[in-house]
Parts: C-alpha cells; structure tokens; sequence
C-alpha cells in the first residue's frame, strides 16, 4: 500500500510533463526562481513566480523548522513547484518558525490562508493548492475540511504528515528509536504553557531544540544536546531517558491534546466533496513514523474520498536523497506529483 491512487479519484490527466520538470529542477537543486519577498497582513512573505503565467497558486505552509520560509529545503521545494508552472506563496509564521506547538496555531493558519486566497495580487490565479510538511499538515487539511476556500480548492499535498496525533505523540516520547528532536519541541512547549515561569529548564529545552534543528540531516541523540554537567540539563536528560516519567509525561500530553492543544487532532470524518490529496511520506521518518500515511489513506478509503498515497525510500522527515540508480522509486515519486500536478491544474 505504499502506493497507490484511490479509484475515487476523479479522472484527471496526470501531468508528466510538468512533474518532470519538477523532480528535474529539483534533483540539480535549481535556483533560478529567487523568491520575491513581500509584506502583507503583518506577515513577511516569499513569493515564486514560473516564466509563464501560472496554472494554480500554491500556499506552502512551513513546519517547526528554525529558518521558516527560508529553509533551504523549503526554498528547494518552492523552487521546483515553480519549475513546474506554480505560483508558489510561502508564509513566515513566527509561532511555527519559533519552534513551538501552541493554542492558538490553527486558527491563525486557518484565518491567514483565507486572507491570503481573497488577495488577487498574492493568489492570481482561480484555482489554489495547499501544501504543507509534517506538523503543519494538519493545518492544510484542516482548512480543505472546514470548506471555507470554496471550490478554489483544487488539491492538499502533505508531506510527512499524520492521521492520529496521539499514535505520533507515543512514539515522539516513548520509543527508543524516534528522532528526539520531536519530543524536545513537545517538551518545551508544554512547559513553557504549564510552567512559564520556568525560565532556567526552558531556555535549556530551547537551546537543546535549536542545536537539533540546525542540523537536521540526522537524529542529534540527547546526551549531545545537553551539557550533562549542569545540573537543570542533566535533570531533563534523565526525566526524558527514564521510561516510567514518559509514561506519565505522555497522558499528560493527551490531557493537553484535549484542550489546549486540539487544534493538532485530526478527528472525525472528512466532507464528501472533500479536495484531492497527496500523501507523500518517507519510508524511514523517525519523527512521523509512515504508519501514519497509510493510517490517513485508510480514512480516505473508507469514505471514498480522492487521494494519492506515495510512501517513498528516497525521502525521511524533511530530507531527501533523490537517485537516478533508485528508478522504481523515482518512477513512484514521479507518478505522486503527475497526479497532483494534474488534479490542481484541472479547468473546471
């Protein structure tokens, strides 16, 4: 199931020519299309505008990365979509850029993008796509559910996102094997809600979270993101490494899910006219395990809804390491965003 085209899918011609141009200015990580920044509701924008006039505008929703908008794997991205004949918008949203899950995230995504869509001179064309990456994915989605963009909407593409919040929160804080950069950021953020007065252990969290964040190619381990000879960091190194505090650490985080934070649940069923989505998803995400993409593709199936669900070798969370001698798998990438490509691109 790592692959595979919903038969409720609307029958759209896949965009081959496109999504070849796509992968291609991808791969030699091409630059030529250097956003434009602007300014616009108290939000710093990067604009990326094709040579040619634009078949759909995408918005690009960033993740809990530490350089936002100007991550180079986000401007890599942004710069392919535009190869492949999109305007792209990207958003700089600081309470995401800041590292931090808060209350109130989803009502400012949600109400940003709205302003963004009714203003001609940023989404020029009629038909938007949302696309966005890991925790933010549940802000795209969210929005396609809620309907408010209207049959604007063409098609959601996510990129390591999930189904079930709470699956993902139990493994960021139980297992062995996830990358602890996810439970840092949940660390930190719950503190700094519960506890706001704790400044010595946040602003420990907070430099353990950025030194994880400027390097992300690999899972930093925990023992090399504290100073085990200061005692508030050797005191968070042993609670976070000691199994029976992270069982209770981790109801606590579900009690948090059910109030302050429930804007990053992603329950009950999606309307019948749902948009088409792309669920793209690396093989081995040790922060968002891909269980969680076929977990979503399963929700979509159920309710006959449209999706393309690719679960790729090439990809981790937010990195990728595309090869030509991987043909099968640059084949399945390739199809994904043909299919994508094509649903948003559609007339009608």
């Amino acid at each position: 199931m790592s692959l595979r085209v919903s038969p409720h899918s609307e029958a759209v011609a896949f965009d081959w020519a496109a999504a070849v141009r796509l992968l291609s200015a991808f791969n030699r990580h091409q630059d030529n299309f250097s956003p434009k920044t602007v300014s616009h509701a108290g939000y710093s924008l990067d604009i990326y505008d094709p040579k040619k006039a634009p078949k759909a505008s995408v918005i690009f929703i960033p993740g809990l990365a530490i350089h936002g908008r100007e991550d180079r794997r986000m401007r890599q991205l942004a710069s392919a979509l535009c190869a492949a004949g999109l305007r792209v918008v990207v958003p700089d949203i600081p309470s995401i850029r800041s590292l931090r899950v808060t209350s109130g995230q989803s009502h400012e995504v949600r109400d940003l993008i709205e302003i963004l869509v009714k203003e001609s001179r940023l989404v020029v064309t009629e038909n938007v796509a949302l696309m966005s990456v890991s925790f933010s994915s549940v802000f795209a989605l969210d929005i396609a559910r809620q309907g408010t963009l209207g049959a604007r909407l063409k098609g959601v593409g996510i990129i390591g996102g999930y189904s079930d919040i709470e699956s993902v929160a139990s493994f960021l804080i139980k297992a062995k094997r996830a990358d602890p950069y996810g439970k840092l950021i949940i660390a930190r953020s719950y503190l700094l809600e519960t506890e706001p007065g704790n400044h010595a252990e946040s602003d420990a969290l907070k430099r353990a979270v950025e030194s994880s964040a400027l390097n992300p190619k690999a899972p930093n381990p925990l023992c090399d993101l504290f100073d085990l000879t200061d005692s508030i960091q050797a005191g968070i190194y042993d609670r976070l490494n000691d199994a029976d505090y992270c069982d209770d650490f981790y109801l606590k985080i579900l009690d948090h899910l059910d109030n302050q934070w429930s804007g990053y649940r992603l329950e009950g069923d999606f309307p019948h006219d749902m948009s088409p989505v792309f669920i793209l998803h690396g093989r081995h995400d040790r922060i968002i395990p891909s269980g969680e993409a076929k977990r979503l593709a399963q929700r979509f199936d159920r309710q006959k809804l449209p999706y393309f669900l690719c679960v790729s070798e090439l990809l981790t969370h937010g990195n990728s390491n595309i090869s030509m001698r991987k043909f099968f798998e640059v084949y399945r990438l390739l199809k994904g965003f043909a299919w994508f490509l094509g649903q948003i691109g559609r007339v009608r």
